[in-house]
């Protein structure tokens, strides 16, 4: 068992003075897996010296190190900077404390909005690293390139945690550089070497310690869905349970689960694209819960070997609590009448701070919140009022929505557009307060297979990037399309889809064609009066028919020319 030696604070680069080091009442250093490594150490101060006297300063570097009788050369429990000051006033007499994290906190300070396109999440985090003013540091390459990713109003803290928990990384600050990679596994901790101070035996180097296996939350397998956008197809990446953070012999997940059937757990909320997102978003997901299924909570010996994310192996607890893990959290703690503790979890890969478990409930997730894709898979309404039926092919193979109605422009009592999506299309949803059994579709979406019409003018001018088409297309391609290609094509279109019977009114040169395939009727009532005004009125034909129920009338107020090879007049 390790007895303590000594405890060194240096601010900016200098020990603390000898006036000021024995009025220390207590300290204690945090690592944690998921948050800051954070310090506090309490002088009393009668004399309100202790900052002056130590030259403290916010924003000053400081370095805490500590020394054992095992372990006599200085090691270093936490390099960071100093961010708060405090000060007490009581009966029992004035007590200054303070307060810092290493340089992780500066991925808290600020917000961003950014864009990466064309990155793996490493590249991300490197970028961010650089901005926030550190080092990249151990950052592992990961291997997925995505198209575009969005930093929306976040810190970097935020960004990159949601980066790593996707694909199964931690993130955390040493020495001022970033790392960003997987997390250590707990088959990587020392064999039973007793002199190894990452080897604990109960009664000697583990003061107290409780110890617990469960099989709550525990699942046979993960599955992760999603929607392929090009292939209109949806995305399943499968993942085994396996827990890097602990090793037992005889225990593990995947037994634990299937003592209750082997439940699979289901994530639609990831919003993946690709199979290789699905794939690394299931192994992560697979393994953060499992990592809850052995959980330990210990005081040890002072021991600054002991630190967030390192591998340990705990022994003389007896079958089936020997094993090995990874630490998730590390409490130093040094009193100058108590002496030195560590204070050890490890625990599932979820927050358990305060602030971690009050929000852990706050995030919604899955078919209820926000909109979500879907396909049509029934339009035959009873009612009659343009409902559809759904599926969501990245929640569920077999699931089908009840009644959804449709937004259509301008409905109202017999009014309105009336464009059903048809059985198979892909559409946005959304859903009324949330509640996943009231959705609403909000309209149609083109995808890699139902793609837009490309007949007829260009969509996008590729110079200007303004449109040049509007259109209303039907299933079987009659079209109405509202062309704008300035100076070269503007006007209205309106055609059948084999183009057979078409009507151009061109803005351009004035014109107004009628084409047809068959014949043109034209009918009125009243009668029809065409008027060229000062231009020409040309009737052609193989053959021209003029015929009178009743009188005709040729009159001309010029000339009037008859040609024919005869002219028979009757």
């Amino acid at each position: 068992m390790a007895t303590t030696s000594g405890l060194t604070i240096a601010v900016a680069g200098n020990p603390l003075p000898e006036t000021v080091m024995p009025q220390l009442v207590s300290s204690f250093v945090d690592t944690n897996t998921g948050l800051p490594d954070a310090f506090s150490l309490r002088f009393r101060d009668n004399a309100r010296a202790v900052l002056t006297d130590a030259s403290i300063r916010i924003g000053a570097p400081i370095t805490i190190s500590i020394t054992t009788d095992s372990q006599p050369a200085p090691r270093d429990l936490l390099v960071g900077e100093i961010t708060a000051i405090e000060a007490e006033f009581e009966k029992a007499g004035t007590f200054t404390t303070i307060r810092g994290y290493d340089q992780s906190h500066r991925l808290f300070r600020g917000r961003h909005t950014a864009a990466y396109t064309q990155v793996t999440a490493s590249d991300a985090a490197t970028q961010c690293a650089r901005r926030a003013g550190l080092r990249p540091g151990r950052i592992k390459a990961s291997s997925t390139v995505y198209e575009h990713i969005s930093q929306r109003d976040q810190s970097d803290w935020e960004f990159l945690s949601a980066l790593a928990r996707d694909i199964g990384y931690r993130v955390g600050v040493r020495d001022g550089a970033l790392d960003f990679g997987p997390p250590t596994e707990a088959g990587n901790a020392p064999g039973a070497d007793p002199e190894n101070p990452l080897v604990l035996r109960f009664g000697t180097d583990i003061i107290r310690l409780r110890s617990s296996i469960t099989a709550a939350e525990q699942v046979g397998r993960v599955e992760v869905r999603g929607w392929d956008v090009a292939t209109k197809q949806p995305i399943v990446g499968t993942a085994e349970p396996d827990a890097p953070s602990a090793r037992l012999t005889d225990i593990d997940p995947a037994g634990l689960a299937g003592a209750f059937g082997n439940p699979t757990h289901v994530v639609s909320d990831r919003g993946v694209r690709s199979q290789a997102e699905a794939d690394a978003a299931a192994r992560a997901r697979a393994q953060a819960i499992a990592s809850g299924f052995a959980e330990v909570d210990a005081v040890c010996a002072g021991n600054p070997m002991l630190r967030a994310g390192v591998a340990i192996a705990i022994t003389d607890l007896g079958a089936p609590f020997d094993g090995k893990f990874v630490l998730t959290s590390a409490r130093h703690r040094y009193e100058p009448t108590g002496g030195y503790t560590t204070a050890i979890t490890v625990s599932a890969a979820h927050d358990r701070s305060l602030l971690g478990l009050a929000s852990a409930g706050a995030h919604p997730g899955g078919a209820g919140s926000g909109v979500a894709l879907a396909q049509v898979t029934d339009i035959n309404d009873p009612l009659g009022q343009g409902r559809v039926k759904l599926s969501f092919p990245q929640l569920s193979a077999d699931y089908v929505s009840g009644w959804a109605r449709t937004v259509m422009a301008g409905a109202g009592k017999d009014r309105g557009a009336l464009i059903l999506p048809e059985v198979g299309d892909e559409v946005l949803v959304a859903f009324e307060r949330g509640d996943g059994d009231h959705p609403y579709v909000l309209g149609g979406l083109f995808n890699g297979v139902d793609t837009p019409d490309a007949r007829g003018v260009a969509l996008v001018d590729t110079g200007s990037g303004a449109v040049n088409r509007r259109s209303v297309i039907s299933r079987r391609g009659h079209r109405l399309d509202l062309n704008d290609q300035d100076g070269r094509t503007e006007g209205v279109v309106l055609a059948t889809g084999d183009d057979m019977l078409r009507i151009e009114l061109d803005a351009t040169s004035k014109a107004i064609t009628v084409r047809s395939a068959g014949t043109i009727s034209i009918k009125a009532d009243q009668g029809i009066t065409l008027d060229a005004g000062g231009g020409t009125l040309g009737l052609r034909g193989t053959r021209v028919t003029v015929d009178s129920a009743s009188t005709a009338q040729l009159t001309a107020s010029g000339p009037l020319t008859v040609q024919g090879t005869p002219i028979k007049l009757n």
